[in-house]
């Protein structure tokens, strides 16, 4: 079956679904078979006319009333179904955007017989009722979580189907392989060709290897990248994070030991979001607060994909500065000299060593490392509009055992294996693609999905 089964019938259902606080709007989602009547019993429209009477993807102004008593003036839009997100009839009640308002009218809702929804409960119908495939299901999340526009247009190239037609035209071009193999299967006289079969098996494992290849860009724009700023205590790692971030986001003091936790923000470096992390001083600790921040540090460094090792190029090497410079880094690091805008006084450092010389207080050189940042986390390559497949962790999963169940059933044939093998590979691998496509997924999968998303959404 193509979906777990439609929506409840019967069930209607409600949610703000604008965020909570004071705004320009606050909008109240209704959908379900009762959505228009139960609207209806607290809207009394301007024009005298019922909901019911309406035509569809209408707005209507009036006042939200009960017991005799108006909550707000509001635009009502109906939308009939199944011309509609959810493919149900859809209510949205346009208000104030005050806390109290929304609340008011959701509740004069839920009296009325809706039901407050679930996180991710309208996509989730709309996945059901067929209106959105579970991968598009998935690129609405996208959208709302984007961190960056490059995050936003891949998100929006999937909303539009891209991943879900290359598995269905995958599924299909299994289907057809199979098919043969049956006639193989059943009319074992018939002559075969099995290097022809081999070689559509080839180019779909290919074809696998290509979107496992994007999904990892994907990743990377979706999780993004993590950064450690490393060193001694005041060498200006606090002054640096400032320039990256181009806003004063940490302490800067000339007293050592300013910082004594991780600060962590995040900002965009082409078009990947990358969060950085100032840490306290990397030093023997003094006092138990030190060791605590010190503990911080390493725990960052060793989730960090890429180490900014910051030395105070206006003072000589210290002992600190040798320990860290000697230590085998298993993380990549780049050394960032710090205070270039002073006379120098530190040691050379060796030419085999990455480094870079900044005065953060001025910006110099900070455009110059964050070209460097995307050189070292990306390998000089910036992910582009429409090289990136925007997967999580359950999607990469599949996709892999897809492309290993085609590996299998290549060497199968290599092997001269007999085609009802070869076919019991295949088969196995045409299921997996369907989970991709939400085809007999778990329920439990679909709960995991949904949870996700905001109530409203």
């Amino acid at each position: 079956m193509s979906r777990l089964a439609p929506a409840e019938s019967g069930d209607t259902i409600a949610a703000i679904s604008t965020p909570i606080g004071e705004g320009g709007i606050g909008i109240v989602r209704v959908t379900g078979p009762e959505a228009i009547a139960i609207v209806d019993r607290v809207f009394h429209s301007g024009s005298g006319q019922p909901l019911s009477e309406s035509d569809s993807h209408r707005l209507h102004l009036g006042q939200i009333r009960v017991a005799g008593r108006n909550l707000d003036e509001a635009l009502v839009s109906v939308m009939r179904a199944p011309h509609t997100y959810t493919r149900e009839d859809v209510v949205e009640i346009n208000c104030h955007g005050g806390i109290v308002a929304v609340r008011a009218i959701l509740d004069a809702l839920l009296s009325e017989g809706a039901r407050l929804a679930e996180r991710g409960e309208f996509t989730k119908r709309a996945f059901l009722n067929g209106r959105l495939s579970l991968d598009q299901a998935k690129a609405v999340l996208d959208i709302v979580r984007a961190k960056t526009p490059l995050g936003l247009e891949a998100a929006v190239d999937r909303l539009g189907g891209r991943f879900s037609q290359a598995i269905a035209e995958l599924r299909h071009s299994l289907a057809a392989i199979l098919a043969d193999l049956e006639v193989q299967i059943d009319f074992p006289d018939v002559d075969a060709e099995p290097e022809a079969v081999a070689g559509r098996v080839t180019d779909l494992g290919a074809h696998v290897a290509e979107l496992l290849a994007r999904a990892e860009g994907g990743r990377i724009v979706r999780e993004g990248l993590t950064v450690a700023i490393v060193g001694r205590p005041n060498v200006g790692k606090s002054t640096l994070l400032n320039a990256l971030l181009a806003e004063a986001r940490a302490i800067v003091t000339p007293i050592p030991g300013t910082t004594r936790d991780t600060i962590e923000e995040e900002t965009s470096i082409g078009g990947v979001p990358v969060r950085l992390i100032d840490t306290a001083g990397l030093r023997e600790p003094r006092d138990p607060v030190e060791a605590e921040g010190v503990l911080k540090t390493e725990a960052a460094v060793d989730r960090a994909d890429l180490v900014l090792l910051v030395l105070d190029s206006s003072e000589p090497m210290s002992d600190e500065d040798r320990i860290l410079l000697d230590r085998p880094w298993e993380t990549p690091y780049l050394c960032v000299l710090s205070k270039s805008d002073l006379p120098r006084q530190l040691e050379p450092l060796s030419e085999e060593t990455a480094q870079l010389s900044v005065a953060a207080i001025d910006g110099v050189g900070i455009a110059e490392l964050r070209t460097r940042l995307s050189d070292l986390l990306l390998g000089g390559k910036l992910p582009v509009r429409g090289s990136v497949l925007l997967l999580d962790h359950w999607e990469r999963d599949l996709l892999r055992r897809v492309k290993a169940g085609l590996d299998a059933a290549s060497t199968a044939l290599s092997a001269g294996q007999t085609p009802d093998i070869v076919g019991e590979e295949l088969r196995a691998t045409y299921q997996t693609a369907g989970e991709l496509q939400g085809i007999d997924v778990a329920e439990s999968i679909l709960d995991a999905v949904f949870s996700r998303f905001c109530v409203g959404k």
